[in-house]
């Protein structure tokens, strides 16, 4: 009988041993684009194979640059839809959407390598720490580093229109989650926790914030 936990035996995290360059690494070979291309594609259609022959010890600097690019492409489409929403407004009802939510888009677009480079590390440290603490954060910071900075392809999925930024923060998750379970090799329900437990803190804190505030408005 086959164990489940062998199902990496044809791959070594530990040594680096059987795994292979994600496209974007290897741009010598694959050409820039193609190798941008083939990777996003990796990553939101087969993110289990794509992790799971994933090195781990292969630097931050590489996954990094490939957040931020497609981090800078993902807020300048988020920009487009906002200056059209905005046209659609003018042309339909004649007068200018309350709100400055062009603007915004615009100065996210503006400074998004800076935005997404700060969040990539502070998501990631989040999810290893809270990795750590169950257990399973087995190959360090910068596996965990690596899977949320490739993670961040699904931020592409806004080019769907109406649906797209729920199917970008859903499908996100999901491959963090995949991506955590195949790099670490740990059991599933601690990729789940690990994943989605500083996102309830994060809500925790906000949500006490605003009670505290309104409570103090009350007096």
């Amino acid at each position: 009988m086959i164990d489940p936990q062998d199902s990496h035996s044809e791959f070594s995290h530990d040594q680096n041993v059987g795994l292979k360059l994600p496209p974007w690494e290897e741009r010598d070979r694959f050409g820039v684009l193609n190798a941008l291309y083939l990777t996003i594609k990796d990553v939101l259609l087969a993110p289990g194979h794509f992790f799971h022959r994933m090195p781990t010890r292969s630097g931050l600097v590489q996954p990094l640059l490939f957040a931020m690019i497609v981090g800078f492409v993902s807020t300048f489409i988020s920009w487009m839809y906002s200056l059209v929403s905005s046209s659609l407004q003018i042309a339909l009802f004649g007068n200018f959407p309350e709100g400055n939510s062009t603007l915004i888009a615009f100065f996210i677009f503006l400074f998004s390598p800076v935005l997404v480079a700060l969040g990539v590390f502070v998501q990631a440290a989040f999810i290893h720490l809270f990795l750590v603490v169950l257990g399973g954060g087995r190959l360090g910071f910068e596996g965990t580093f690596r899977v949320t900075a490739y993670a961040e392809a699904s931020a592409l999925l806004i080019l769907i229109p109406l649906c797209g930024s729920w199917l970008a923060l859903v499908w996100g998750l999901v491959i963090l989650i995949i991506g955590l379970y195949n790099v670490h090799e740990t059991q599933p329900w601690k990729a789940v926790l690990a994943v989605l437990a500083p996102m309830f803190l994060c809500f925790a804190v906000v949500g006490g914030s605003v009670a505290l505030w309104l409570s103090k408005l009350s007096f």
